[in-house]
Order: structure tokens, then sequence, then C-alpha cells
């Protein structure tokens, strides 16, 4: 007998709630089935150990990260500097349930670096890291790591930042993109 295909995403649906709520240390299959309405054994059906829901998990935001970003490259087309653009506004969204899932998943990730693999996988692929990238290139990675700094700063309350300076942070950072982007582009176009 084959698991309604609908299981699967309830079983995630109720784990990402779990998670945003009480954390990825307090997610156990006795609570996601009642949480999902889904029995233990079909729970454990789709994924054996905690450590494949996890990574179903993590798979999941990625995939809406990558989701977010696409809307962000289409609205973007044809502007110099498009990819880090879409890249810092995907990272910069107010978005709090993203935060809470991320917050949820921070101890178990510190606890199995393993659970990130699908980010790692998903940066090799769309955002591969050559060490000998011409200077364009590597000015565009800073503007990535810098976006993604601001991410995890708000993200650990390592710094709260001034009224209004959030938001000339990020202004400053598309301010380069689009400058670096335009010379990207001027240098593709003498080449």
């Amino acid at each position: 007998m084959t698991r309604p295909p609908k299981a699967r995403n309830k079983i995630l649906d109720a784990a990402e709630r779990i998670v945003k709520t009480h954390g990825a240390a307090k997610l156990t299959f006795e609570e996601l089935s009642q949480e999902s309405g889904v029995t233990r054994g079909g729970i454990t059906y789709h994924f054996p150990t905690k450590e494949l829901l996890l990574q179903a998990l993590v798979r999941r935001d990625v995939e809406h990260w990558s989701s977010r970003q696409a809307c962000h490259m289409a609205d973007l087309e044809g502007e110099p500097g498009a990819e880090v653009l879409a890249h810092l506004r995907t990272t910069t969204d107010d978005d709090p349930e993203r935060q809470r899932f991320v917050g949820g998943m921070l101890g178990a990730v510190a606890h199995d670096p393993s659970l990130l693999e699908p980010v790692r996988c998903f940066l090799r692929e769309h955002q591969p890291i050559d060490p000998q990238m011409p200077e364009r290139e590597l000015r565009m990675w800073v503007l990535r790591l810098a976006a993604d700094g601001l991410f995890w700063m708000e993200m650990l309350k390592c710094t709260e930042l001034p009224s209004g300076m959030r938001e000339r942070v990020v202004a400053e950072i598309e301010k380069l993109a689009r400058e670096w982007g335009q010379c990207t582009k001027t240098i593709e176009r003498s080449e």
C-alpha cells in the first residue's frame, strides 16, 4: 500500500511548526504524530530518522529561499548586478517566520553540521567558488558575504543597528552591486 502524497508535506509542515515554536531539539516523532495527524509508522516511512527529517526541512527551506531569489531575479532582469541584488534582497527580506525556523534549527545544526548538506549542495551548484576568480567576481562575492553577515548578525542578535542604519547598509550594498555589476558588463562587452 502506498502512502498518500500529501502525508510527506503534512509531516514537514507539522515539523516546521514544532521547530519554529520549540526548536529542533524538542522535535519528537510522538509530538510530530500528534501535530501532523500522521501515524508514527507513516512518519518513519517517509523519514526513518530524525536526521533525515531535519535534512528534509533544511532542503525545503533552501528550495523556498531559491524560489524567492528567482522572483527577485525576475524583477531585476537586465539590471547590473542582478544576481547579487537578488541574493541581497532574499537574504535581507523581513521574514519573521523564516527567522523563527532558522532560530529553531540552530542548535541542531551546531550539534550535527551534516544537516546543512542541502545548503552546501545548493551553494556548490549555484554559487561555485573559483579560487582564481577574476577581481570583478570576487567583488560580487564580497557583497554576498556582506548580505549573509547582516543576516547572521541580526539572526543571532549580535548587534542592533540604530534606526535607519539597516536600510542604509542594504542600500549601500545594492549601490555597490549595481556599480560593480555595471563594471562587469562593461568589461564583458569589451572582451
